[in-house]
């Protein structure tokens, strides 16, 4: 019984048809938009794409709650004008000033943003002729307006020996939303089993004191509370050794320490060079 084969090139052309993304198209690897900012920030939002299958981009643009409000088509005539602005295509939404001086055909600029900036960010990318296959994705920004305050820190004592536990409570003072607080001990941040949550706005730090905390005669902490990349505050507090020196025993600019002795015979032996004879 003879068979009859089917011819392999066309049924390749017919799977690279049928298959997602088999005949090539424009693929978004990367979104970045800011998940918060306060007013009078600029945002930066970033779209980044590649070609794949040897097809090119047609189109981006960007939506502000289904809206767009900025479009790049590589080929398109430029707006009529003599500025930068005439290389891209920009839409009124409310809420939304791009800086097109800045921006590019993968990063916008908003400017001075306001709580009306709020909203569902989109990215759309088209593939190129013939076959124009869209891919999309989408992120939220929420817009503040209350300034990022600096933490309120509590339950330092007056010094510390080793072998202490130390105890100290970080609360945020913002009302309008949570910052993120985190904690240093000597300008390097905390092993995170030293944290505690004590409730949804303040964290508390627990550490036994060991030599290798104890810094020209101190400890220095810090609570810093953050919102987003942007915006930081920090309070910190220092905790001297009760059982050392402290940092006023030592050379800021050496890190010795000077006997009190020392320092003494220094002072007589300046106090004779003045004596006048």
């Amino acid at each position: 019984m003879r068979t009859t084969s089917v011819p392999r090139l066309p049924l390749l052309l017919l799977l690279a048809l049928v298959w997602p993304g088999g005949a090539g198209g424009v693929r978004i690897t990367e979104l970045d938009v800011p998940a918060v900012a306060l007013e009078g920030d600029d945002v930066h939002l970033r779209c980044d794409y590649e070609d794949e299958g040897g097809s090119s981009l047609y189109t981006l643009k960007w939506y502000k709650d289904d809206q767009e409000f900025f479009r790049h088509q590589p080929g398109r005539a430029p707006r009529e004008g003599d500025d930068h602005c005439r290389d891209h295509h920009l839409y009124h939404v409310d809420g939304v000033t791009v800086d097109c001086w800045v921006s590019t055909e993968r990063d916008v600029v908003l400017q001075s943003v306001t709580k009306a900036t709020s909203g569902d960010y989109q990215c759309e990318v088209i593939g190129e002729h013939p076959k124009f296959r869209k891919e999309t994705r989408r992120a939220r920004l929420t817009i503040f307006s209350e300034d990022l305050r600096a933490p309120l820190l509590l339950g330092a004592e007056e010094s510390y020996s080793l072998m202490d536990y130390v105890t100290l409570n970080c609360s945020s003072l913002n009302t309008e939303y949570m910052p993120e607080l985190t904690w240093l001990i000597n300008n390097r941040p905390v092993n995170q089993s030293m944290v505690r949550e004590v409730d949804s706005r303040t964290a508390g730090l627990v550490f036994q004191v060991r030599p290798e905390h104890f810094q020209r005669g101190e400890i220095n902490v810090a609570c810093v509370t953050s919102l987003g990349p942007r915006h930081k505050m920090s309070t910190p507090v220092q905790l001297p050794n009760r059982d050392g020196p402290s940092v006023k025993g030592y050379f800021f600019n050496t890190g010795h320490r000077m006997e009190a002795s020392g320092a003494l015979f220094i002072l007589a032996t300046l106090s004779q060079l003045r004596t006048p004879r």
